[in-house]
C-alpha cells in the first residue's frame, strides 16, 4: 500500500472511505488511534490518519482525490 491523501480531520475519512469504496479502490488508513486514549478538543490533532492504497490503483486514487489535492496543496 502507498500513501495519497493525509487527511486533515476524522471527518473526511467517511467521505473518502465511500468515494474509495464506490470505484473499487482497495485502501484503509493508517493511524487515527491517538486521539482515542486522550479525548479532548485537539483530539484531531492526535489522530492523523493517512490514506493508504493498492499501488495498483494508485493513479485511479489520485484522480479520485484531485479536489483534496488541490485545496491542501501537497499530497502525503
Amino acid at each position: 500500500m502507498v500513501p495519497v491523501y493525509r487527511l486533515k480531520s476524522s471527518a473526511e475519512a467517511a467521505v473518502l472511505a465511500s468515494l474509495m469504496q464506490a470505484y473499487g479502490v482497495r485502501h484503509y488508513f493508517q493511524g487515527g488511534a491517538g486521539g482515542t486514549l486522550y479525548p479532548n478538543a485537539l483530539a484531531d490533532d492526535f489522530n492523523l490518519q493517512t490514506l493508504m492504497v493498492d499501488p495498483a490503483q494508485e493513479a485511479l486514487a489520485r484522480e479520485l482525490l484531485t479536489g483534496f489535492l488541490e485545496e491542501d496543496g501537497a499530497d502525503a
